[in-house]
């Protein structure tokens, strides 16, 4: 009898583990996902409030996660001996059980090192640039983020000094962006490489094509089937041919645009435990990150520090597409760091 139990039980822990598997899946995949998600937006958030502060940074990659699942199964029953009298009614005839658990190992990999600092400090490739803005197409703000130059016109950061804003920049963009709600401008890549396509819809150059041409100082190539294509290189100053001439920020540069525009008290400043800084540029304000004194309902992510929460407001949506760039370009200027130095990976076995 009891090994006829022992085999139901077997059978009914095989059948646990087909079930659980998928179960596992579902549940725990979702789960880690949002983990890694939510712990990346405060990982960032909390490096660009401590470069608002002048403190040191560090950010810890997510290298691998690895889960193994247990499932025990148990049956059991008891037995009187001696007279029934002392025992009746108090014994189990028959338990079954089964447990069931979940270890996961994460491992972490520091970015660091030289390949990192190079990824940081390096003008933004001009594939990757192309890529955001033709993603980002009709949108003004990400070529002001991303760009402090354009055929000469500069876009700077910060205000320092006799530095302003050039207007003719600000109207670049809005020209460009404007034009792309009719899909008529297009950031892409072709055989020839990266280009800026204008699709005229004739032959005749519209109105704003021939002001975004004047203010680039280029004079505008006929249009070939009512189509102008310029190519798309990083340079600096105006070029000598029909040309774009994009001068990118780097990552180090863009994170200090998001540090800037970090709502610090008025007595931090004052203080000096964090540094006054100059006026910000077009740039900075694409992304705005508040601070409260109770963590924020409804915030997309939010850092403490000290007495403040520093948080990203969750109604804020030109802030949220500015971290969200952000975010993507450092995820992958992380992943060719990570994949390419040698540091030391932290693993941590999470069971209990």
């Amino acid at each position: 009898m009891i090994a006829r139990l022992g085999t139901v039980a077997l059978v009914a822990a095989i059948a646990g583990c087909a079930i659980a598997g998928p179960a596992s899946i579902r549940g725990g995949r979702l789960a880690y996902n949002e983990a890694i998600i939510a712990t990346n937006d405060q990982q960032m958030l909390a490096m660009i409030v401590r470069m608002r502060y002048g403190e040191s940074t560090g950010l810890l990659a997510v290298s691998s996660i690895t889960a193994s699942m247990a499932i025990q199964a148990s049956v059991g029953g008891q037995v009187g001996i001696g007279s029934s009298s002392s025992y009746e009614g108090n014994l189990v005839p028959l338990s079954v059980g089964a447990s069931y658990e979940e270890n996961p190992t994460i491992s972490y990999a520091p970015v660091q090192g030289e390949e990192y600092i190079r990824q940081v400090l390096s003008p933004l490739p001009i594939d990757l640039t192309v890529l955001v803005l033709g993603a980002r197409r009709g949108d003004p703000h990400a070529l002001t983020f991303l760009v402090q130059g354009i055929n000469g016109i500069r876009n700077p950061a910060l205000l320092a000094g006799s530095v302003g804003a050039d207007p003719r920049f600000a109207r670049v963009a809005e020209l460009v962006a404007g034009m792309g709600g009719d899909d008529e401008v297009q950031w892409t890549t072709d055989k020839s490489g990266h280009v800026l396509v204008l699709r005229c819809g004739g032959e005749n150059l519209p109105p704003r094509a021939r002001e975004l041409f004047d203010i680039l100082g280029i004079a505008p190539p006929e249009p070939t089937a009512g189509i102008i294509t310029l190519p798309v290189v990083l340079g600096i100053g105006r070029p000598r041919e029909p040309a774009i001439h994009l001068d990118t920020r780097s990552l180090w540069e863009l994170f200090q645009i998001a540090a800037s525009s970090v709502d610090v008290p008025q007595a931090d400043i004052e203080s000096r435990t964090a540094p006054p800084l100059p006026p910000q540029g077009p740039a900075g304000q694409s992304i705005r990150i508040r601070r409260a004194k109770k963590a924020p309902d409804s915030a997309v992510t939010a850092v403490r520090r000290g007495d403040w929460w520093y948080y990203i407001e969750g109604t804020d949506a030109e802030s949220k597409v500015t971290f969200r760039i952000l975010e993507n370009l450092m995820s992958v200027r992380m992943a060719d760091s990570v994949g390419k130095q040698a540091a030391p990976v932290l693993t941590i076995p999470a069971s209990r």
